[in-house]
């Protein structure tokens, strides 16, 4: 029977060779999206489960409430809770308190950075990294021990010659490697090459790291995970911790006017649900992950929906098929069994068109993800089960309801053509091409709009100049001499006639200073701190970037005074202090980062950040803490300045590499997710706009077969080819109407809740969907056009003598 129903399907594939190349095509393009957008889902979902105790790992994160109300989330806390929290509260298991490190090593004469971490001895208990060398209880117990990454051990003494051996992180601090860990998972919120031993900074710093674990409240710059014991309610445990820092830091709380708040994350969550900036390794977005999973189940529908729509369709011309056979005695059961088998071909078919078209796209999907899934891993049992998946899905949404349609009716009603005029397939058809063209109007909306808004970002003025400026990063210099080095790298290229400024500072636009400072100005009360960004710079800061000062003036190279005691702030600074105006504010005594000074200059607002958040207060003084130097190149092109810098690299770095990069190009990078959603939504808008076309077009085909005789007694009337084309495509420009009506206010809501994210944002106007609605028309338009225009050039009299 199987066999039989296989050529019958066969044979019916082979006489409708557009409708099955139509289904084919639409439903491979379908299968090959869907298949990557799963992946690429799947492989979000992998962070962080690789942890033996990942439902019992959570980390401790800040909401800290400034006196205006401002608030600002931190995925860090003060040093008195963990220590707090592991000493007071019964469902703590354990306690590990982490810090970011980036050390600077120095291997056969050349100097290079690791990305790392300092972390206490219970690190590798309470988060369960495992350990291919060294014992998981001491590793981290001594000071200036370390455990290094395999890759880390083999780049600096060679596979399996690390342990015991001494590393020396900025020529004066030898470090003895401990551990060796076993390949540390690519899918973790953390990334780090190596973990030293927290016990070297009580170390360096007795008096400082005593007076953190007492008082430090809220120094906010240490990360806490906590292992809860078995049994316990996370939700009932960060509801009873809650209060804890405004509890017992009450002093400082009262004499600053902040109040902070503690909250619980898990640690399976960090990726994807943080979004924080400050976050030391990759950020996901849950958000993403739902809008892409949407237009993956998108695409399949709509392919699986032009199945049905052109199946249905077909009943026309297989209505006396099914009718003979009835009379002959083919149960009803038999007739389905052949058209889901028809079905099943015909997706089996898809799903080889939809594999080779993701052997194909496999390069571009990971250029375009940043992912990096190897064609290995596309055949797995994970990647076979999705296909499989795939197929459980398609085979019964695209044939049971066609086998239904053909098979409800009686003989002689199928025999007498009754269904080929009959309105319930015809609605149903309808129905589907809306459907279709809804969500294609939506994606084309949505393009659209994410073009106008990153171009929006791009165009606003950002209250400096950066276009012609070059970064040097300085990372990669050895700390204890970073900033010496730093202003001889900016007086020798202040030397260059191809070179107009050049400035030593801690952060340009688009980078962070030291965010989250408390800072309390001249006239404020006890309890009327500010939290401000702090940026080190010098007296070129200003003009190589152009900054413009609204009051005041700027540093001054020959005022020493202004070297330890000076601040320039912004303007929004001026406002969150409550002084009147810019020029009150001149010589009000400022304190931040314990600092004290006045401020001599007020600079109008600019956008250290990107447009997605708001200008928040900053202030810069002259304190040498440089970690980039950027200068500004006169004329059009940057190749002789770059010339000379890399030879005056060369001269004061030999054993670093140099790595530049230009301000516009680094600012931009701030967008980076906008264009890949703005990419996403083009490319979505594309294959839905294909599909549905394809579809419209075979319909097209149809109608006009079914209307061959019409066409040809109009035209024997004198009908023009302009009216014959224009009345057989009104009927499907009516459907897309309907669309537009219906995906048009769906659109609007979706979009003004996605420019929400954005501080400064476009506004969405009315030609938005005016131009939606002419693409969409357009192009259903041209679709039926191609059609409708062979079927009226026809000769009549062919077209009267067709059956």
């Amino acid at each position: 029977m199987i066999r039989t129903y296989l050529k019958i399907a066969w044979r019916s594939i082979r006489k409708h060779k557009l409708v099955s190349g139509i289904n084919m095509l639409g439903l491979a393009i379908g299968i090959s999206c869907s298949f990557f957008v799963s992946v690429w889902v799947l492989d979000e979902l992998r962070y962080d489960r690789f942890l033996p105790n990942a439902n019992r790992v959570f980390r401790l994160e800040s909401i800290t409430t400034a006196r205006d109300g401002s608030q600002r989330q931190l995925p860090s806390v003060g040093w008195p809770v963990g220590k707090t929290l592991q000493s007071d509260y019964p469902e703590v298991e354990q306690l590990t308190y982490v810090k970011g490190w980036n050390p600077q090593l120095k291997l056969k004469g050349m100097y290079g950075q690791e990305t790392g971490l300092m972390a206490d001895e219970h690190f590798l208990s309470v988060l369960g990294y495992e350990l291919a060398e060294g014992n998981p209880q001491t590793a981290l117990k001594d000071p200036f021990s370390v455990i290094l990454s395999p890759q880390a051990e083999e780049k600096y003494f060679g596979k399996g010659r690390g342990m015991g051996q001494i590393l020396m992180v900025n020529d004066t601090l030898p470090h003895r490697v401990t551990g060796i860990f076993k390949n540390l998972p690519t899918h973790a919120h953390l990334r780090f090459s190596m973990v030293r031993s927290l016990a070297s900074l009580h170390s360096l710093y007795p008096e400082d790291m005593t007076y953190e674990y007492a008082s430090g409240w809220f120094d906010l710059n240490v990360v806490n995970y906590v292992l809860l014991k078995s049994g316990t309610n996370p939700g009932a445990f960060a509801n009873k911790i809650k209060d804890l820092v405004s509890q017992r830091g009450q002093a400082m709380s009262r004499e600053t006017g902040m109040s902070s708040t503690l909250q619980l994350r898990p640690v399976t969550d960090i990726y994807l649900h943080s979004g924080m900036p400050t976050e030391n390794g990759p950020v996901g977005s849950a958000q993403s992950l739902y809008l892409f999973s949407a237009i993956g189940l998108f695409m399949l529908l709509i392919a699986s929906l032009n199945v049905i729509n052109l199946t249905t369709a077909q009943a026309t011309q297989r209505a006396k098929e099914v009718g003979v056979k009835k009379v002959l005695g083919v149960a009803k059961a038999q007739l389905v069994g052949q058209f889901l088998t028809e079905a099943a071909l015909i997706c089996l078919l898809a799903t080889a068109g939809g594999i080779l078209l993701i052997l194909l796209g496999l390069p571009t999907f990971n250029a375009f993800t940043g992912k990096a899934i190897s064609y290995s891993a596309l055949f797995s049992p994970l990647t076979a089960g999705l296909l499989t998946g795939f197929l459980a899905l398609l085979i019964p949404l695209t044939g049971f309801y066609p086998a239904w349609v053909l098979t409800r009716y009686e003989p002689i009603t199928v025999l007498r053509g009754f269904f080929a005029h009959s309105t319930q397939g015809a609605v149903l058809r309808k129905a589907l091409v809306v459907g279709q063209f809804t969500v294609a109007v939506f994606l084309i909306s949505a393009t659209i709009v994410a073009w106008q808004q990153i171009q929006f970002m791009r165009k606003q003025p950002l209250g400096f100049d950066q276009h012609k400026v070059i970064l040097v990063d300085l990372k990669e210099v050895a700390a204890r001499s970073r900033n010496e080095l730093a202003a001889s790298l900016r007086n020798e290229l202040i030397k260059s006639p191809h070179i107009t400024e050049a400035t030593a500072c801690n952060a340009v636009p688009g980078q962070s200073g030291w965010t989250g400072q408390f800072a309390t100005g001249d006239g404020n009360q006890a309890g009327k701190g500010v939290l401000v960004e702090h940026i080190p710079v010098d007296a070129a800061y200003l003009p190589t970037l152009q900054l413009r000062v609204a009051a005041g003036r700027n540093f001054s190279a020959d005022n020493k005074a202004d070297e330890t005691e000076s601040f320039l702030i912004n303007e929004m600074s001026v406002k969150a202090f409550g002084w009147s105006s810019s020029q009150q504010a001149l010589g009000k005594k400022l304190a931040v980062s314990g600092v004290n000074g006045k401020v001599i200059g007020v600079i109008r607002n600019y956008h250290q950040h990107s447009l997605q958040e708001t200008i928040h207060p900053v202030v810069m003084n002259q304190m040498p803490v440089y970690r980039v130097v950027a200068f500004r190149y006169a004329g059009q092109s940057p190749a002789v300045a770059v010339t000379y810098l890399t030879t005056v690299w060369e001269k004061l770095f030999p054993a670093y590499s140099l790595n530049y990069s230009y301000l516009d190009n680094a600012f931009g990078q701030q967008y980076l997710a906008e264009q890949r959603l703005l990419q996403t939504f083009s490319v979505a808008a594309c294959l839905a706009i294909f599909i549905c076309c394809m579809g419209l077009f075979g319909l097209a085909t149809f109608t006009a077969k079914r209307r061959t005789k019409e066409i040809g007694v109009r035209k024997v009337l004198g009908a023009s080819l302009s009216h014959l084309v224009l009345l057989l495509a009104k009927d499907f420009l009516k459907l897309v109407l309907i669309a537009l009506l219906l995906a048009s206010p769906l659109a609007w809501f979706m979009l003004q809740r996605w420019l929400q994210d954005f501080a400064y944002r476009i506004e969405l106007s009315v030609w938005v969907f005016a131009v939606t609605s002419l693409l969409a028309l357009g192009i259903a338009f041209l679709t039926v056009s191609v059609q409708s225009i062979r079927a009226a050039l026809l000769n009549p009299v062919k077209s009267l003598r067709s059956e």
